[in-house]
């Protein structure tokens, strides 16, 4: 990216309106002790300083300090700090889109309880307003606007998908299903790479008796506008879904295998649409524990138990952040009870594949997250795992990539599959 093309001024502009008394707390708070540094998949397999979390704030400190504290206007008089420069705001694009996934591991580990993840979104946002968003998440960020989806998929593309379902698999989609409990909501990331999907989630929802619907208006859960910080088209793009469901009278909104687009409407959607949503907001994994629970679907029993060590990855949005650890592993005791085995750290501390919050769309960044990667690798082969299961489209394709990369003779499987091949007709 070239520094000429930057407005920096523009970015310090969001920051000085970013900055309230919560944010400001949590700035004069840090002690700058690098323990969220050792949290980091970046910092730890490359040792570079610069990937400590707390450094991709800097941006951030300095706007604040400069423009809201004595000691910094003091600092910026006698020239000893200078206003944040176009090559500092290009530097740092690369730093917290290229080598932060935003996955609030660091968060959790900072003894001041400081959200330095949340702190690093806002760095993104600033980023993004002084136009140094990495070309390719622009691209996606432009055709989710233009077309409805960051991959191009139109409604064509997604009409064909919903039609051979049923031609080719015999399962028929609902669509624009007034009076529908559920709206289900894919993302392109999943039907693009894994089609099977829509089939295996509509059997789930057919074997429980659910009354569900889909809408080629709202076809699309991944939001771009959360990936690289932009509040406006985050809930532009989030109420292309939100004024479906009000709609069609659904009492739920059904988040399938992705963790941005269900993180984007439950946690961000409430403050930014101004209230509580007219409906609940459940992932996949949360829905399919409730109907195994209630007798709504039945499953066989231990029916993965060949051979094979089967392990779990705790996605960063569906895990870490949305708290929904006991489901998933409720159902892999059950469907492999005597082959499941856990990685090691896991739940809120598991550490993040690397290919999330946009790092994986950015070509740039391909050795950055491969080498993020080396961490799961460690904790699959300490596990002696065959197969290892998620939630989350992005995070398999992550691992995709990675056992390739690495070499690995290795399986990643999303649990909508597994859950979908043990049901008891």
């Amino acid at each position: 990216m070239s520094p000429a093309t930057v407005d920096e001024k523009k970015a310090v502009d969001l920051f000085i309106k970013t900055v309230g008394g919560e944010i400001a707390a949590e700035l004069e708070a840090c002690m700058h002790c690098g323990v969220c540094a050792e949290a980091c998949q970046f910092y730890i397999t490359t040792g570079k300083p610069e990937y400590a979390p707390v450094w991709k704030v800097e941006l951030l400190r300095k706007a604040y300090e400069q423009n809201f504290t004595i000691i910094g206007k003091l600092k910026a008089m006698l020239g000893l700090e200078k206003p944040i420069s176009k090559e500092e705001i290009a530097h740092w694009s690369v730093l917290d889109f290229q080598a932060c996934t935003v996955c609030r591991r660091c968060s959790l580990v900072c003894p001041m309880s400081i959200d330095v993840g949340g702190l690093i979104a806002k760095v993104r946002a600033g980023l993004t307003a002084a136009g140094a968003t990495p070309p390719d998440l622009v691209a996606m960020t432009d055709k989710q606007i233009n077309v409805g989806s960051p991959n191009g998929a139109t409604e064509d593309d997604w009409r064909a998908w919903f039609e051979w379902a049923e031609r080719e698999r015999g399962i028929k989609i609902p669509q624009d299903v007034k009076g529908a409990d559920t709206l289900v909501v894919f993302t392109m990331l999943e039907l693009g790479s894994f089609r099977e999907n829509l089939v295996y989630v509509a059997r789930i929802l057919n074997a429980a008796g659910e009354k569900w619907t889909v809408s080629l208006r709202a076809r699309d859960a991944f939001n771009m506008g959360k990936v690289i910080g932009d509040k406006k088209l985050e809930k532009r793009f989030a109420e292309r879904i939100i004024n479906v469901a009000k709609e069609l009278g659904v009492k739920r909104v059904l988040i399938t295998e992705c963790g941005h687009g269900y993180a984007a409407l439950r946690e961000d959607m409430p403050n930014i649409y101004g209230g509580p949503l007219p409906f609940e907001v459940i992932h996949i994994t949360e829905l399919m524990n409730r109907f195994f629970k209630q007798g709504r679907i039945k499953l066989r029993k231990g029916v993965f138990d060949n051979g094979h060590r089967i392990t779990f990855h705790d996605s960063c949005k569906i895990q870490r952040t949305g708290g929904l650890f006991d489901e998933p592993r409720e159902l892999l005791k059950f469907l492999a009870p005597n082959s499941f085995v856990e990685m090691n750290p896991n739940r809120d501390m598991t550490i993040c594949c690397g290919g999330g919050g946009g790092v994986r769309a950015i070509k740039d960044a391909y050795p950055l997250r491969m080498s993020a990667f080396k961490l799961k690798v460690e904790q699959v082969e300490e596990a002696q795992a065959d197969t290892v299961v998620m939630t989350c489209s992005n995070c398999r394709l992550q691992f995709m990539d990675g056992f390739k990369h690495y070499q690995l003779e290795k399986e990643a499987v999303g649990l909508v599959e597994m859950v979908a091949k043990a049901l008891i007709d």
